[in-house]
């Protein structure tokens, strides 16, 4: 009997991961594992880069979640094994918010319902811990003692490298122009000038995703996110020792970010603020923003964080996809499976995503799917604010 052949598309961060998962399960289902990427290894332009990703397992997000971090943090002490890396920093991840704010209440939800560890400050404990950030007297701090950092240029290519070390074939600087659905089963693929007929596909295509699957189009949109970082007055008071990553609400201003991991500045970025492409090839876009912007943004930033200079001291510009209500779509139609849609909330979950969509892959089913993931779950994304 022949080998079945599935195909992984894109191999930034969900298609890395999926790829590993897969060439792990490659002689138990007899398979042939390939993956397609249409930059180099670890490129430049996928939502993964930007030098660290906080991981939670206290989730304001929802607690539906929270079984996907648990087996993500498993996975990722794994993948960090196999390749002799340290691909998740175990700081802690500070939450700070007024306890009676949904995001707030969300967290205490996700923590109650999966007993996970966590310390919990007041405001006045808070100062006298973080020197450096500001709090109200209405705020209060939770520590999600199982969250941390990861290093996701390096995870991302660390699973590609383990994957082909178990078997898997990859192709670089491979554009895929088609992905059709076979009516006799099985997906045909034109990447590049070859085509290839596979089993299943594994969509994993990122910003690009729409590009791939057009059937996508209504359901996802991409946005641009924007990475700042900062430098402190007083360097001490933002090492990793002393400050752990972070998530902080005031308002409607939302921030998050991590310690001097770099040894010298402190990543402190907001979301959802710096609008979306101007184009559908996102390689090309216009990295540039404006000036005036990005230093109100910097102003608004030391009014939670008095310890940092106010200008950013540099930014990096990703893009992600979005869904209406930020749920992922991770589902198998046909021979297909895809991955998309995660909203700026991905990463820290990626490996448990590769696992899923090996498991749809090889066996149409998986105990880390949620109803709320499928296709047919999500509405179009205008619905989205």
């Amino acid at each position: 009997m022949a080998k079945k052949t599935i195909v992984v598309i894109g191999l930034g961060t969900m298609g890395s991961m999926s790829l590993w998962q897969l060439s792990k399960l490659a002689q138990r289902f007899d398979l042939e594992v390939i993956g397609v990427e249409q930059f180099g290894l670890s490129h430049s332009y996928g939502a993964f880069t930007g030098e660290s990703r906080l991981f939670r397992t206290a989730y304001h997000e929802g607690e539906k979640y929270v079984p996907l971090l648990k087996e993500a943090r498993s996975l990722w002490k794994e993948l960090g094994a196999e390749a002799g890396r340290e691909l998740l920093l175990d700081f802690g991840c500070l939450n700070v918010g007024r306890s009676t704010d949904a995001p707030f209440v969300r967290l205490r939800e996700s923590i109650e319902k999966h007993g996970l560890p966590y310390e919990e400050l007041d405001a006045q404990a808070l100062r006298d811990r973080y020197p450096g950030l500001d709090f109200q007297d209405n705020e209060s701090g939770i520590v999600d003692l199982l969250g941390g950092a990861m290093r996701p240029e390096l995870a991302v290519y660390s699973a590609v490298e383990q994957a082909k070390l178990n078997g898997a074939k990859v192709l670089e600087h491979t554009e895929i122009t088609a992905v059709t659905q076979l009516e006799g089963g099985g997906v045909e693929i034109v990447a590049g000038d070859q085509t290839i007929v596979a089993d299943c596909a594994v969509v994993t295509s990122g910003a690009w995703s729409k590009l791939v699957l057009p059937q996508l189009a209504p359901l996802i949109e991409v946005r641009k996110l924007v990475l700042t970082w900062f430098l402190p007055k007083i360097a001490g008071e933002f090492d990793p020792q002393n400050l752990p990553t972070f998530i902080r609400d005031r308002g409607d201003f939302h921030l998050f970010g991590a310690p001097c991991v770099d040894g010298y500045s402190v990543k402190i970025s907001g979301l959802d603020l710096w609008g979306g492409p101007e184009t559908d090839r996102i390689e090309d876009c216009d990295l540039r923003l404006d000036r005036q912007a990005l230093s109100e943004f910097g102003q608004q930033v030391t009014e939670l964080f008095p310890g940092v200079h106010p200008e950013p001291n540099r930014y990096s510009v990703h893009f992600d996809t979005y869904t209406a209500d930020k749920t992922p779509i991770m589902d198998r139609v046909g021979d297909v499976v895809v991955a998309t849609g995660f909203s700026g909330h991905g990463f820290k979950m990626a490996p448990a995503v590769g696992k899923l969509c090996a498991e749809l892959a090889t066996q149409a089913h998986t105990e880390l799917m949620h109803p709320s993931f499928a296709i047919q779950a999500h509405e179009p994304v205008h619905a989205a604010v």
